[in-house]
């Protein structure tokens, strides 16, 4: 018998390196042809705190983790007592006998001493997680040459020497892991290797690099920060500036003033930053300056859990602020929508001339995917509606905020030509000067407003529809690999039912939705937060009413689990 796909749980505490253990196990896996989803939950310490890592693996796509698992490691005996009830019946808790002094026996505990094995075999105490996953990788039945390299890449950079103690003391645990090897361990590699490993943080950081951003600027906040560090890993190559601003109030000042130069701008945070950001992003929203603010939520409020999940900030994205303006709110599901989204994002501020925030949360940011590839040959730069050469040094008094009837008007910025650009944060005439004149006020609000038609063609909406289905569920953002595999769950039970995930929320994309539920008998909406915020939204701007929702608000993202649970009460 092969198994189909399994499911390990490493667990610890910070500091323990799950986080590289997960990391070797997902790669080697990747290239021996597995598709992997893995997920990280830790606790807002440096040290200490529970602490794990769940690794999904199998020969078709999975895009989100399931309960319950295969295989836990645990590194600390709070890790048997907190996931020991999410273990299957066959399934194998592997703990270290060296720290975890409590005597668990029976058919789903392998003690091994993993200290000892590894001081035994010349490593480390800080070796013991590759000892682990040697067991883990031997319970599997797969040959070991292909961790061998995984190793060598990872610490290969610091010597030699460490590559070798850690192949050392993996091959010692491989040896004792056989000891409990099944059946429904035992996985044959699908043999297509290469695929890409990669986390939603680093599909937006290439997004953006792709995209051509020259310039970053954030205050450190989690889970947004990841995209601020890898731009900056890769800013000498591409040519971006990164600045670590003293404050998010500062960050958002600093790209709409680099804006205004015709600088392609970002800015990254998560809901307590983007809350300091708000007077500043009316700034934009007022000048027409094109910006793209990365927000990738936790829940609140307050400090709330910092490295926790939730799509908690719908509602306040799109209606934050003092008066009313255009701002563009795009919500990707997992890392080439990620990819994808982030470029288009930098166009639209462009061809619009106005904030677009760019919606994730930690769970998108922090998991792994593999993927086949980006799509880099589909990714252009649209500088959106620029004035000419011939209009800059025309001698005539140039009109930043000509009305026209798309409401974009031609854009330039200072040092193109003779022409001087004028812009202000108070109302405005068309050449930028300001202005209290009534038919004006009200011209240039319209004027605004009107640059959102540009975008009522534009795909805001990835869908499985079933034909005949008489139940749609309704989801936003990175919830898209939970719904997607539960829904195909209950095709499968022969349940008639479809799937709308929106990727574009602001503005709501009406025409594209209504068509798609409204002869739907049951409309269910699927999303991280307590009150229901797309289930408002969807019925605020096309009167339909969700029927039932499913909401979770602990922190942790929806498994296919929870999903099905709602359906199977």
């Amino acid at each position: 018998m092969v198994a189909q796909e399994i499911s390990i749980l490493l667990g610890g505490t910070a500091g323990q390196g799950l986080q590289t253990m997960g990391a070797v196990i997902s790669r080697s896996l990747s290239r021996l042809g597995f598709h992997v989803f893995a997920l990280q939950d830790y606790e807002s310490r440096i040290r200490g705190g529970q602490t794990f890592f769940l690794l999904r693996a199998a020969d078709r796509r999975v895009e989100a983790h399931v309960d319950p698992v295969d295989i836990i490691v645990a590194l600390d005996e709070s890790t048997i007592r907190s996931q020991q009830p999410r273990l299957k019946d066959e399934g194998v808790i592997i703990y270290d006998a060296d720290k975890i002094k409590t005597g668990y026996a029976g058919e789903n505990f392998l003690p091994l001493k993993l200290t000892s094995i590894s001081r035994e075999n010349g490593g480390t105490a800080a070796m013991a997680n590759t000892v682990a996953l040697g067991a883990v990788w031997s319970m599997m039945g797969l040959e070991r040459d292909e961790v061998h390299g995984v190793l060598d890449s990872f610490f290969g950079r610091k010597s030699q020497e460490i590559v070798e103690k850690n192949c050392a003391v993996f091959d010692a645990g491989y040896e004792l892991g056989g000891q409990k090897r099944k059946d429904c361990f035992v996985m044959k590699a699908p043999g297509e290797g290469g695929r890409m490993v990669i986390s939603g943080t680093e599909a937006v950081g290439l997004g953006a690099l792709a995209a051509d951003v020259r310039f970053y600027s954030a205050y450190p906040m989690t889970p947004g920060t990841g995209v601020m560090e890898f731009i900056q890993n890769h800013s000498k190559e591409y040519a971006v500036v990164v600045e670590q601003a003293e404050d998010e109030i500062s960050a958002m000042n600093m790209i709409v003033a680099s804006s205004f130069m015709g600088v392609r701008s970002m800015t990254g945070t998560s809901g307590g930053g983007f809350s300091l950001m708000v007077e500043a992003m009316g700034l934009a929203g007022c000048v027409e300056a094109p910006v793209v603010i990365y927000e990738s939520q936790r829940p609140g409020p307050a400090t709330g859990m910092p490295t926790r999940t939730e799509q908690g900030d719908l509602l306040f994205a799109i209606f934050a602020s003092h008066g009313e303006f255009p701002r563009v709110v795009l919500a990707p599901t997992e890392p080439e929508d990620a990819f994808r989204i982030t470029a288009e994002a930098f166009n639209i501020a462009d061809r619009l001339q106005t904030p677009v925030i760019l919606f994730s949360d930690h769970h998108l940011s922090s998991s792994y995917w593999t993927i086949d590839g980006l799509d880099t040959d589909g990714v252009t730069v649209d500088r959106g509606k620029l004035a000419s050469r011939e209009e800059l040094d025309s001698g005539a008094e140039f009109k930043r905020y000509l009305l026209t009837d798309d409401g974009v008007s031609p854009r330039a910025w200072p040092g193109q030509g003779t022409a001087l650009v004028v812009s202000s944060g108070d109302e405005h005439d068309e050449t930028g000067h300001i202005t209290e004149d009534e038919a004006l006020r009200t011209a240039m609000v319209d004027k605004r407003w009107r640059k959102l038609d540009l975008l009522k063609d534009y795909p805001g909406l990835r869908t499985d529809i079933q034909d005949g289905a008489d139940t749609v569920l309704v989801g936003w953002g990175s919830s898209w690999g939970a719904l997607k595999e539960a829904v195909r769950e209950l095709r499968g039970s022969g349940r008639k039912i479809s799937l709308v995930q929106l990727t574009m929320l602001w503005p709501f994309p009406a025409e594209q939705f209504v068509p798609l539920v409204e002869n739907c008998k049951n409309v269910i909406v699927a999303e991280l937060n307590s009150i229901g915020q797309l289930a408002r939204l969807i019925r605020m701007e096309t009167g339909i009413a969700a029927t039932d929702t499913i909401l979770k608000y602990d922190g942790r993202p929806f498994s296919v689990d929870d999903i099905l649970k709602h359906f199977n009460r």
